[in-house]
């Protein structure tokens, strides 16, 4: 959701996670099914209550907003270390007690979703669904990982967009960020300045833009294709059903992309063929 035009106070946004940590009754228990072990009595960690929160706050909003609850001191903070030197922060009511074992289950459960290979394999899953995708509506794939396009190539670093595409003599530049956090903004901006180097029209889907990467990517005639949910491979149900019930973290296995996002990528083609 594109919270760019939204209006509200750090106030607001404060009172807002007070609820949630007082109230089983907050809006953001209600959606989907019910997460057994995330409740106004859990832990929590700042990237899932950014992520929990996006639809309505941007990332670094809600993480200001969590920032000073613990100055005020109506939340705790407990760091931890965990794999091989990962750092976080679990945040929780100041009068919460006996959090150690909640702590333990989670860490044990973000070591299994944090793992290098596992993610890997998650960013090429989603990569695959979506060239599976372009293939379905007829567009051609004519570059995978590539910098090069009509005999011009980027040379301000190595990095590569996913896929170029092209259909009905429009090209565009594919990138595809399936990851909880938002696409890193020097990444997004070089990518950016990439297709419009290679004349491409940017088309990035990303399971969740930032308000500054959706007004970026109007600017130049772009889309930001919003998915939403992290989409993970076959085969990794006990991990999601772990990641909704402990951190109600928005997972999901697919066997293809969703018809409102297919749809959604077939009305911008449609409008770039209007102009």
């Amino acid at each position: 959701m594109d919270t760019s035009s939204r209006r509200y106070s750090l106030d607001s946004v404060k009172q807002d996670l007070k609820s949630f940590f007082g109230d089983d009754n907050h809006w953001a228990y209600q959606y989907g099914s019910k997460a057994t072990s995330c409740h106004r009595d859990s832990v929590f960690y700042k990237k899932q209550l950014q992520v929990i929160f996006e639809g309505r706050y941007p990332h670094d909003v809600t993480g200001k907003a969590v920032n000073e609850l613990i100055e005020d001191r109506f939340l705790k903070a407990e760091p931890r270390t965990f794999g091989t030197n990962m750092h976080v922060i679990f945040v929780c009511r100041r009068n919460l007690r006996y959090i150690s074992n909640q702590i333990k289950t989670k860490l044990k459960i973000m070591e299994r979703f944090s793992d290098d290979e596992l993610n890997d394999g998650v960013g090429k899953y989603a990569e695959i669904l979506f060239y599976h995708l372009f293939g379905k509506n007829q567009f051609e794939i004519i570059g995978n990982d590539t910098n090069t396009f009509r005999g011009n190539t980027w040379s301000r670093s190595d990095r590569n967009l996913d896929f170029i595409i092209r259909k009905d003599g429009i090209s565009y530049g594919v990138e595809i960020k399936n990851t909880f956090d938002y696409m890193p903004l020097d990444e997004f901006e070089e990518k950016l300045d990439m297709c419009q180097f290679l004349g491409l029209l940017p088309l990035f889907p990303l399971r969740c833009p930032s308000p500054q990467q959706y007004a970026l990517m109007k600017e130049v005639g772009g889309l930001a294709l919003q998915f939403k949910t992290r989409i993970f491979p076959p085969g990794n149900q006990n991990l999601l059903t772990d990641i909704w019930n402990h951190f109600r973290l928005p997972v999901n296995t697919w066997g293809e992309i969703l018809p409102p996002i297919e749809a959604l990528l077939l009305k911008y083609h449609q409008a770039n063929l209007n102009r």
